[in-house]
């Protein structure tokens, strides 16, 4: 094994498991309403209502009708007559997601989510646990049963290969209920034809690549990396090592700190702004006074809220930093609300804290206000009592270091001519 494949190890897992179950979403709404399976069916883009705006996930059978995602409503209704058109539920499906991603932390400590319905699990040392490859696929699949009906496990498509890529691209070429393994003797060959757009890159450059009549990527391949770095710059030759299977791209786990949420539940329906403004007020208070928050600052807040009629809503927002201040945090959501308000009147309003910074609050290690440490007096450290925190700072230190890093300062000959004469460094005990 060479370098760079053990420290890909130490970082991640080499060998990945894709799992994708396309229209996650809409598979979802068909599960919880099976008579619409037989129908067809259309999910309406988020924050759009069905007066207008455009549809975001289709069924087979309003596929073969003519409608396609990003169609407007008008159009597709016009193409199919008989189409069923559903509000989307994202609190759902991020509960969904988020269970999904539970059982799977179970059976490997690499769990890397990419969006919802699409899933990479690193499979490094599993072999002795569940057995051959295919036994551990088979094992990750049975798995999901716990959270997912069976109809929606046999939909997935699962690909293992080296590297989140390879096995992505294995994941796309796999049908419902047949894997694709692919060992990494076999990587190079097996990506050679799939088509260019595997790729991670911009929509310019893969039209640039297909008006070049670069189509597979063993066409890709074959190009002198000069010539793509010429034409494309630095992403060109990560691509074409992409392609050739030479680049392994490690699953890393995605650290998902445990979310605090708190909800509002109104008497009767709420639609008017100002009344969900209040509440988000309320909400926020509610939420950062809560002890499991351990005086972290806010990084990432989610509000939402369930419709009148079924169906949720929901807006977040990331902050550029961190913060524990109620205005701070409510600024950013009430401009999404502005641009993306709840299409119906609400029944329930949530909020939850999802991404966490640094403590908003430290405690001091020369505390002022505890007795025994720097009086008030102006006495100093030499001659009173450490404070707890301090104490409890430097007991850790010693614990992890063998000995005391830290030192006071000790009058030894205040009025000596040399000035190292004058002071003495004494360790600092617990």
């Amino acid at each position: 094994m060479t370098e760079p494949e053990l420290g890909q190890r130490r970082e991640g897992s080499r060998i990945s498991l894709c799992l994708w179950l396309p229209t996650f979403e809409l598979r979802l709404e068909l599960v919880r309403s099976p008579g619409l399976d037989a129908t067809s069916v259309a999910l309406l883009a988020p924050g759009e209502g069905a007066g207008g705006g455009r549809v975001w996930q289709i069924s087979e059978r309003a596929a073969h009708s003519g409608v396609r995602p990003g169609m407007s409503v008008s159009r597709s209704i016009s193409l199919c007559p008989s189409l069923t058109l559903l509000e989307p539920d994202p609190h759902h499906y991020d509960v969904a997601m988020e269970a999904i991603l539970e059982r799977l932390s179970g059976l490997s400590p690499v769990v890397q989510p990419v969006d919802r319905g699409l899933i990479h699990v690193g499979l490094d040392g599993l072999g002795r646990l569940y057995g051959s490859p295919p036994t551990q696929v088979n094992r990750v699949l049975h798995a999901l049963l716990d959270t997912l009906p069976r109809p929606l496990v046999a939909a997935i498509r699962a690909g293992r290969a080296p590297g989140t890529f390879g096995a992505r691209v294995a994941s796309a070429a796999a049908r419902s209920g047949s894997p694709v393994l692919v060992e990494e003797a076999e990587l190079a060959s097996f990506l050679a034809p799939r088509p260019i757009s595997a790729l991670p890159l911009p929509e310019e450059a893969l039209d640039r690549l297909q008006r070049l009549g670069i189509t597979t990527l063993g066409a890709l391949g074959d190009i002198p990396e000069y010539d793509i770095l010429r034409q494309f710059g630095p992403r060109g030759p990560e691509a074409r090592s992409l392609a050739r299977g030479e680049r392994i791209d490690p699953v890393r786990s995605t650290h998902r700190p445990r979310p605090i949420r708190v909800s509002l539940d109104f008497p009767t329906p709420v639609g008017e702004r100002d009344a969900v403004h209040r509440g988000l007020n309320r909400l926020l208070e509610r939420g950062l006074g809560r002890p499991e928050r351990l005086d972290r600052a806010i990084r990432g807040i989610r509000l939402g809220g369930h419709l009148e009629g079924g169906g949720s809503w929901t807006v977040e927002a990331k902050l550029r930093e961190p913060s524990a201040r109620r205005e701070t945090l409510a600024y950013p959501l009430r401009s999404r609300i502005e641009l993306t308000p709840p299409p119906r009147a609400l029944d329930t309003l949530f909020v939850e804290f999802f991404d966490f910074g640094a403590p908003a609050t430290q405690t001091l290690l020369f505390d002022r206000s505890e007795a025994g440490a720097r009086a008030r007096d102006g006495e100093s450290l030499s001659a009173g009592e450490m404070s707890r925190s301090l104490r409890e700072a430097v007991r850790e230190l010693k614990l992890k270091l063998g000995y005391s890093p830290l030192y006071r300062v000790v009058e030894v000959d205040p009025w000596s001519r040399i000035p190292e004469r004058r002071h003495a460094l004494m360790a600092v005990e617990p």
